[in-house]
């Protein structure tokens, strides 16, 4: 490597998935130039970095004027999505920032809009013989508790993330009444309850460019804190749903690692997979699948699978890199942090509008 490589991350806001990413290149000191940006001049990671922008919301027309914009002024070599709704409009237009000499790590377009959608997801899922919740549409709910029984999960069919309007249903009333809130034009989905939140996985895989697995890395959950998102207790049983915040241990599991990997490949994968799951009776019960980095990056980073460095050097610098060496038995625990910023700062923060 001749020079520094300048990274952009995007959305880095302190709970985002491009704080995450922020935390594992910032571990790596001077190896990367990194310029953050965000929507909002109140995230987090804006203040870790002496290079950073206001931008345009990713919904807003100018957005990708003024993302273009600061790739010339900043010599900008790679560009990391760290908002969802980044991940699909830079997917969509990695052809602009390539004729920029700009290497966008993101997935390709069709592997985004398959995950984008609960309802398709688990519609491929099951096309192509992954085991998942049993699932239907909500004029269909009657069919799927005659088969499962309640509780039932129900959840949008997209823009859930973090667990956003995801509850567990234990009645019919329940389920009107969920329906009844949903904001019009909101589509919703009903998902089979998986047994065993204390078995509860969330697994991160890294395909090269060119398609080959490089490795892959699963964090059991430990559903308390944070990572504890709705839950009750009926007739005497605890049922639980997980947050976007994880915790728990990194452990070394072939069965959902071999799962995962082979999920990725079948979709066509290139770059970072973020995959939930939970174990049940010998069977991985695959719920969720996000094609950016995690959440979790930043903890994988800290015991040695550093997936922003890793995909950077590989997207862009076309290096062949093969199973990683990391820790495992070793606990994650979240917690808040805090940054004061003078208020001159925060108000004087360089804009990029397009």
């Amino acid at each position: 490597m001749t020079s520094q490589i300048c990274v952009l991350v995007t959305g880095v806001g302190g709970r985002s998935v491009g704080h995450q990413v922020l935390h594992g290149l910032l571990l790596l000191g001077a190896k990367y130039r990194v310029v953050a940006c965000d929507a909002s001049n109140y995230s987090y990671g804006l203040y870790q970095v002496p290079n950073r922008y206001k931008i345009p919301r990713a919904d807003s027309s100018n957005y990708l004027g003024a993302m273009r914009s600061l790739v010339a002024q900043e010599k900008v070599d790679v560009i990391i999505p760290g908002t969802e709704a980044e991940v699909g409009i830079l997917a969509a237009a990695r052809g602009q920032f390539e004729a920029l000499q700009c290497t966008v790590v993101v997935n390709p377009s069709q592997v985004v809009k398959i995950c984008s959608n609960k309802r398709v997801l688990a519609g491929w899922l099951e096309g192509n013989g992954f085991d998942v919740p049993r699932s239907c549409t909500p004029d269909a709910w009657e069919d799927l508790v005659k088969n499962c029984g309640f509780p039932i999960v129900a959840k949008p069919t997209s823009e859930s993330g973090a667990s956003r309007s995801v509850e567990i249903l234990n009645s019919e009333a329940e389920i009107r009444r969920y329906l009844s809130l949903l904001p019009p034009g909101r589509e919703a989905i009903f998902q089979e309850y998986v047994e065993g939140p204390e078995s509860e996985y969330t697994v991160g895989v890294m395909i090269s460019k060119s398609g080959e697995i490089v490795d892959s890395i699963v964090m059991k959950r430990n559903l308390v804190g944070l990572s504890l998102g709705l839950d009750r207790t009926i007739d005497g049983k605890w049922y639980a749903l997980s947050t976007g915040y994880s915790q728990g241990y990194f452990v070394k599991n072939m069965l959902i690692q071999s799962k995962c990997e082979e999920l990725a490949l079948k979709m066509g994968a290139r770059g970072p997979m973020n995959i939930q799951c939970r174990v049940d009776r010998g069977k991985v019960y695959i719920f969720e699948v996000h094609p950016r980095f995690s959440g979790s990056s930043s903890f994988r980073a800290d015991v040695g699978f550093n997936e922003p460095d890793v995909l950077i050097r590989n997207f862009h610098l076309n290096e062949s890199i093969g199973r990683l060496y990391y820790r495992t038995d070793v606990a994650a625990i979240r917690a808040f942090s805090n940054i004061v910023v003078p208020i001159n700062e925060l108000n004087s923060l360089p804009e990029s509008l397009g």
